[in-house]
């Protein structure tokens, strides 16, 4: 039991480490980062995209810019934020844009 437990928390440590968007927090995360494209005009339609992240080692779902904008209906981005929330290893990504 020992070697299993040793072994799932040796491939935790470098899945962690290859994962270049971690920001820490295994336990508890919670953090939103700014994504890009942010401009001056005045955006009228939001969309998100949500995935789903599972020890870092199974992805499910599209959380891309082009996914949330296509479920905001936005033709042209002004801008859009990354939301992880992450508990003990389970990670929900969203996506938020807006624009017009």
């Amino acid at each position: 039991m020992k070697k299993i437990l040793l072994t799932l928390g040796l491939l935790g440590v470098f899945t962690l480490g290859a994962n270049a968007e971690f920001l820490g927090g295994f336990i508890y995360n919670g953090a939103t980062t700014p994504g890009g494209g942010y401009t001056s005009v005045v955006a009228s339609k939001q969309g998100s995209s949500t995935c789903k992240n599972i020890w870092y080692i199974v992805t499910v779902g599209d959380c891309s810019v082009r996914a949330a904008m296509k479920n905001g209906g936005i033709r042209s981005l002004a801008g859009y934020d990354v939301q992880r929330e992450n508990i003990l290893g389970f990670q929900t990504i969203t996506t938020k844009a807006w624009g017009n």
